[in-house]
């Protein structure tokens, strides 16, 4: 346990409601408890990581309303979170929600009972796997190697994953918080109603909250460690390749370097997402890799999700065919 990431913000309302500064472990077990003052009724989203006093710095009124918009600094999380939606088949999503638990089960030192598993509320799940296992500690860089563990691990379990949490700052559906569309709440689910309970009752039971308690902190787990330690080196190198190329303009735009350093105002986000996803596939740079080093910029400047990939996507597109 740490408390050296003591705060997180939440949004009461739909995500696009004002942040504000909270005790963010005070908050999560509230969720948990269906507390009065979680208000479980209406939508609420948390932060998906936790910070220092650094986020103070993004506090712009007295009530602790945040601007948390390109905010780059340390930050850690209590679980490495996976988003499970494939497309809104609760079908499908239910089993490569079980393929994942299945597959960190037999590899790692975990129990069953160690792990969150809630079904969204909507058409997908989130599982919590603690980062206790990797001995994870906090960072500028926490949610990149987070993301990276996640998409090795998904990729090992032939999951398909929203990457789109492991943005410093996207918002995170809070426990047993109300879905603003379906009304449903995001329930928690112990392993063995996931495995065994049909995925329309998922549903239905999500139709109630479910107070739950909070779970034990396993210890480090050697293999868990060295997965974390794997993905910190691909991070580093990532990390490297983008200040190599910060130090040969000739191969990058400058527009490219900044959109991936510092993103882009409001009126120029799209254009420039666009240009620079053309010119990194100019340059052979996979898609994979774009996808990488322009999401992040892209959503800490405001651009849903959906905008992002369409936008790299295209961008990748016309960049091949010049």
């Amino acid at each position: 346990m740490t408390n050296a990431m003591p705060l997180g913000y939440r949004i009461v309302g739909p995500c696009s409601r004002e942040r504000r500064l909270v005790d963010y472990d005070r908050a999560f077990a509230a969720y948990a408890d269906c507390d009065d003052l979680a208000q479980i009724e209406r939508e609420g989203f948390l932060s998906p990581f936790q910070y220092d006093d650094a986020i103070r710095s993004r506090v712009v009124r007295p009530d602790g309303t945040l601007d948390v918009r390109r905010y780059a600094g340390p930050h850690w999380s209590r679980f490495l979170w996976f988003d499970i939606d494939d497309d809104g088949n609760i079908d499908r999503a239910t089993a490569s929600a079980r393929r994942l638990v299945a597959w960190v089960l037999e590899r790692y030192q975990v129990d069953e009972s160690e792990l969150l598993v809630f079904f969204s509320g909507s058409k997908g799940f989130h599982v919590g796997l603690p980062t206790s296992l990797f001995v994870a500690k906090p960072s500028d860089v926490f949610g990149r190697v987070a993301r990276q563990v996640a998409e090795d691990i998904a990729a090992k379990a032939a999951v398909r994953l929203d990457t789109a949490i492991y943005n410093i700052v996207q918002p995170l559906r809070a426990p047993n918080s109300r879905h603003g569309k379906t009304g449903r709440h995001k329930r928690f689910l112990t392993v063995d109603e996931l495995r065994q309970v049909r995925p329309a009752a998922i549903v239905d039971r999500s139709a109630e909250p479910l107070a739950f308690d909070l779970p034990e902190t396993p210890a480090a787990d050697e293999r868990a460690v060295a997965d974390w330690q794997a993905a910190c080196e691909q991070t580093n190198r990532q990390a490297e390749a983008v200040r190599c190329c910060d130090n040969d303009r000739t191969e990058l735009n400058r527009s490219t370097l900044e959109f991936i350093r510092d993103g882009a105002d409001e009126g120029d986000r799209h254009r420039l997402l666009y240009s620079a996803a053309a010119n990194l596939a100019e340059l052979g740079c996979p898609s994979r890799l774009a996808h990488a080093l322009l999401t992040e910029s892209a959503l800490d400047s405001g651009l849903p999700p959906a905008d992002v990939r369409r936008a790299i996507n295209n961008g990748l597109s016309k960049g091949d065919t010049e």
